[in-house]
């Protein structure tokens, strides 16, 4: 039996990409350090779908945690032939004031722990003849926004990662995809930045349920980009196009809503 492994599952793209797989009778395993949450999508998710729906409470920040999924999952006997690296932190504001705890968190969240399971979970993707694996980046990826320096360059992190690799891998079986959302309505900070920007931000804005939908489709379309919303989509090509000093001006007076 085949299983879909999911990190930060219990809300927002995670979980409705859960909900996603489990609607197209995927079995998954899903992970997250809300354990409340968690357990209530998985069992919600075993009851309206009829699929396997397991699930495991840790935060993916604590030292050696990723190791321990992987030890869960063997312990259990799943095997995976979808990965699914969705966790991650955002958080903007001048880069001088902000706190190294928080500057930290972003780096090892976004960055180090996707690492930490591609390198454990490759092998056991590689068991199957054909496996797929997807990782969350952001729209940002390719547009270093002032007032969000550090994340945008971990979502730089994540793009450029999943390009490479998934070169190398692609000859083993395994398909790499690298999602670049827009702006998603998740939460209620979610709304409160889409009122900030005004028209503008509504217009790119999407919900997780569309852009999970779009990312399974296309990451099983073996697309190795994937930019949901026609819009979205324009805006991460023309971010190449535009001088640099023109860009960063312009980028500059649109995101002056994150200084604080």
């Amino acid at each position: 039996m085949k299983y879909t492994l999911i990190t930060g599952a219990c809300k927002g793209i995670g979980k409705a990409m859960a909900y996603e797989c489990a609607a197209r009778k995927y079995n998954v395993l899903l992970i997250s350090n809300d354990e409340d949450c968690l357990y209530q999508v998985c069992d919600d998710i075993q009851k309206t779908t009829g699929v396997q729906s397991h699930c495991f409470a840790i935060d993916l920040m604590e030292e050696g945690a990723p190791t321990k999924v992987l030890e869960w999952i063997k312990q259990n006997g799943y095997s995976i032939n979808i990965l699914i690296n969705n966790v991650g932190l955002g958080k903007g504001g001048i880069f001088t004031t902000m706190s190294l705890k928080d500057i930290h968190h972003m780096l090892v969240l976004n960055n180090r722990v996707m690492i930490d399971m591609t390198y454990l979970f490759v092998p056991e993707l590689q068991k199957n003849e054909k496996s797929f694996m997807l990782n969350t980046s952001s729209l940002e990826a390719t547009l270093p926004l002032p007032y969000k320096a550090v994340y945008t360059a971990t979502k730089n992190f994540i793009y450029a990662f999943s390009l490479a690799v998934g070169q190398e891998l692609k000859f083993q079986g395994l398909h790499v995809t690298v999602l670049c959302p827009g702006p998603v309505l998740t939460n209620a900070e979610g709304l409160s930045r889409m009122q900030a920007h005004g028209i503008r931000s509504k217009i790119l804005m999407m919900y997780p349920e569309q852009v999970a939908h779009i990312a399974i489709k296309g990451m099983l379309k073996h697309k190795k980009v994937i930019v949901p919303g026609f819009i979205n989509s324009v805006l991460f090509k023309l971010g190449s196009l535009l001088p640099t000093s023109v860009k960063m001006n312009l980028l500059e007076k649109l995101f002056r809503v994150y200084k604080t």
